[in-house]
């Protein structure tokens, strides 16, 4: 059976086998939950009230993650779809200790909110998980979706 998060008016699912590993739901400009696998794949959603620019907000994440993983090899434009939703980003690749690490920052506007997913995990481990990554970010961009359930 998939966990629900339900908290602050952000809701979604997720899978059994993940833990929610931090939340940052009481700011005004931006709310974020992070989960992870026990493999350390991590996913994270930031939710922005208004319309943001989310050319900028991936931009910002592939800055960020230059500056704490050295050794890059590549980004490339991004686009995963989440049900209906079609999310657009970059998806960066880092070498960290003997692993090839991929990392996706994708974007999209939805009712008001502006959201960047993401993701990060072991090369091959992210080719397992992508299918979660989508289901998730469906689950909280189509909330009746979870009422029929």
């Amino acid at each position: 059976m998939p966990n629900v998060f339900d908290q602050s008016d952000i809701r979604f699912i997720y899978p059994d086998n993940w833990k929610i590993s931090e939340t940052q739901l009481d700011t005004k400009h931006c709310k974020s939950i992070s989960l992870e696998n026990e493999s350390s794949t991590q996913w994270t959603v930031f939710i922005f009230p208004g319309s943001e620019n989310l050319q900028q907000l991936v931009e910002e994440t592939i800055r960020a993650m230059h500056m704490e993983y050295d050794d890059h090899e590549e980004s490339e434009p991004y686009r995963q779809m989440a049900g209906e939703f079609e999310l657009i980003g970059s998806r960066m690749y880092f070498n960290f200790m003997d692993f090839i690490l991929c990392i996706t920052a994708t974007a999209i506007e939805k009712d008001g909110y502006s959201y960047l997913f993401v993701a990060e995990a072991e090369d091959r481990e992210f080719e397992e998980n992508e299918s979660v990554f989508g289901a998730m970010a469906f689950s909280l961009l189509a909330p009746k979706s979870l009422e029929q359930n």
